[in-house]
């Protein structure tokens, strides 16, 4: 059986991979072994992902999904079937929200101990600054 999710991409077959990963999810990683109800309380298997962009800039004129936009049905699905919400053991590759925040601090913290004020203002830019800028 199986012993933990990684998504690193959306797939192109969305529906097929949203029915896998959540049958993984409710079975604890072994579909052949069915729970009595999908709603108990319990602890899935681990899941691992990336990039949370819910929409990239392309060549088309409009928004194109991204990898966040494929998480965001998975969350929405596995909490409509059992319950309970999705819990990621982790999230790599680009930074999150908790990232810029823990560097303010720690650039704060430096400013303060070199007798600096403490900073107003901080500015993080992506390698594409109409969608990575914060």
């Amino acid at each position: 059986f199986f012993k933990a999710i990684v998504l690193l991409g959306e797939p192109i077959q969305w529906e097929r991979s949203l029915q896998v990963i959540i049958d993984l999810l409710l079975t604890d990683g072994n579909p052949a072994i069915v729970p009595e109800t999908s709603t108990i309380v319990h602890d899935h298997i681990p899941i691992i992902a990336c990039n949370r962009d819910l929409v990239f800039k392309a060549a088309a004129d409009l928004p194109r999904f991204g990898h966040g936009a494929f998480l965001t049905c998975l969350e929405t699905l596995y909490k409509s079937i059992s319950g309970n919400d999705l819990k990621y053991t982790a999230f790599v590759g680009k930074p999150y929200e908790i990232s810029f925040h823990y560097a303010e601090t720690i650039a704060n913290k430096i400013a303060l101990a070199n007798g600096q004020p403490k900073i107003d203002k901080v500015y993080f830019v992506g390698a594409n600054m109409y969608n990575n800028l914060l």
